[in-house]
């Protein structure tokens, strides 16, 4: 990939400034303040649109940074650059709301979609940390960020997987960890469901145990009342038997007989006769009358009422068998659900099972990729030293890269951690570490862009690292503010050109 030609419509300063760029070191060199990385702010703003921040931050964001100085309104620009033997246009508007860029191809004028995922396509899928921590360094941001390490693990996992390092292994890792997240949600509500629906059978089993007491109570009062009930109507049967009793008249009946004999002997014979007879009739129809068949005697109010409460009491002990052998089936399923509340379902069990496997497949994941990752940590290792040793003249010339990019070189005794190197070769590590992972992670070669990267440099390790990127044939924008760039190479007699021009 190389930039042609950049037009900065109304970017921060500049206002209708065209800058043509050429193969080689294109030197950018001015005092402070004369643009240059708003130059530099300007081609990542192209490539990756402008940054826009929110809340506080807002005010301090890449988008405010280099808000057009007059006309904010016409905030807008234009890059011109080849990719893959082909050149293209690509024009963003970036005060507009809607459709801000626009993209085609200057070979046969295809209209080409941002939206849809052309340009970084055309870019090899090179984002703004990737550009922030491979070819383009900041003032005084030479150390690779967190981001480095990321795309390198997804280029190491991708490379030996599929021959390509298209795919985002920390975003399939962060997907896994999302879904395992959701499904461990999922397992919890689950969880809490079946927690919930014990509780609730709880709460109606002990409100049904409560019914079966009160019906068990409410029938033994029953039965004990029905018994004390019939006992009082036994009561009331025995004093009308013992009433009927009384009507027999056996005195009477004693002197009816005593009467009848002494007729029979004192009264004479012919009128004896007669009169026993006559007694003898008058007696037996006295007798008849006497125990004549009579009405039975009508209950009484009272054993009325009692013969009604009995009744009822009946009728209320079918309604109480009833409703507890209701009761008593609502309690047994009752207690069957809850039985089943305490065990885990089956659908906890799926979810757990896809629980696992997900976390099966991220560990797996994680182990392959750690795998790969130290043979492309060698690989980076190896070439990175090469840079190392062209850049320093043989000086050090092997590297070890270990986890989280931690540094150390070899100067041929011993093994030294970064932090106990000199600045400026610390500057020159990450430099050849750039290079290297630039070569690595991305198929086309990507022009250099350096904004006051050899501020930390001697004369010397400058002059070697510029003296490499020209035999490198790489396209370098160099942005500085001083003229030892401009000397060093009029001195090492390497061609440039004066980006201002």
């Amino acid at each position: 990939m190389k930039l042609e030609r950049l037009e900065l419509w109304n970017f921060g300063k500049f206002y209708n400034r065209s800058i043509e760029l050429s193969d080689g070191i294109n030197l950018f060199s001015a005092e402070n303040e004369a643009g240059k990385s708003t130059i530099y702010g300007f081609i990542k703003s192209m490539l990756f649109n402008v940054e826009r921040g929110r809340g506080r931050g807002a005010a301090k964001d890449a988008f405010h940074q280099y808000e057009p100085w007059s006309n904010p309104t016409q905030y807008s620009g234009m890059l011109r650059f080849e990719s893959g033997g082909r050149h293209f246009q690509l024009e963003r508007d970036f005060a507009r709301k809607g459709k801000k860029a626009r993209l085609f191809c200057l070979d046969d004028g295809e209209e080409l979609s941002e939206e849809n995922g052309d340009l970084q396509a055309i870019l090899m899928d090179l984002d703004a940390a990737g550009f922030e921590n491979t070819t383009a360094i900041g003032q005084l941001k030479a150390r690779p960020g967190e981001e480095l390490q990321a795309a390198l693990r997804n280029y190491a996992a991708n490379y030996y997987t599929s021959g390509a390092g298209n795919v985002d292994l920390e975003a399939a890792l962060q997907a896994l960890q999302k879904r395992k997240k959701e499904v461990e949600t999922l397992i919890r509500e689950e969880a809490q469901k079946r927690l919930a629906k014990r509780e609730e059978a709880e709460r109606a089993a002990q409100y049904a145990a409560r019914e079966l007491d009160r019906i068990q109570k409410e029938s033994a009062d029953g039965e004990e009342e029905i018994r004390r009930g019939n006992r009082l109507l036994d009561t009331y049967e025995q004093t009308r038997n013992e009433q009927e009793q009384k009507r027999v008249p056996v005195k009477g009946a004693a002197v009816w007989i005593v009467l009848l004999i002494l007729l029979a002997v004192l009264l004479p014979s012919p009128i004896r006769y007669l009169a026993v007879v006559i007694w003898a009739a008058a007696g037996v129809l006295a007798g008849l009358w006497v125990m004549r068949p009579e009405p039975k005697a009508e209950q009484s109010e009272e054993e009325q009422a009692v013969r009604r409460r009995i009744e009822k009491l009946k009728w209320n002990r079918e309604k109480l068998r009833s409703e507890r052998r209701d009761r008593q089936i609502e309690y047994d399923n009752l207690q069957e659900i809850i039985a089943e509340a305490c065990t885990v379902s089956e659908e906890e069990k799926r979810l757990e099972q896809k629980k696992e496997a997900l976390e099966l497949a991220k560990n797996r994941m994680q182990e392959v990729s750690g795998d790969v990752r130290k043979e492309t940590g060698s690989r980076l290792a190896q070439r990175a030293a090469e840079i190392l040793g062209e850049i320093t003249e043989g000086r050090y010339t092997k590297f070890f890269i270990e986890e989280e990019l931690e540094i150390s070189i070899f100067d041929g005794v011993r093994k030294i951690p970064l932090h106990m190197l000199s600045r400026g070769t610390i500057e020159q590590i990450y430099f050849a570490v750039r290079m290297a992972a630039s070569e690595i992670l991305y198929e086309e070669e990507l022009p250099v862009i350096l904004d006051d990267t050899f501020a930390y440099y001697d004369d010397k390790r400058m002059e070697a690292a510029l003296r490499w990127l020209a035999g490198q044939k790489k396209q370098v924008l160099l942005f500085t503010c001083q003229n030892r760039e401009k000397e060093a190479l009029d001195h090492m007699h390497l061609t440039y050109r004066d980006g201002w021009d």
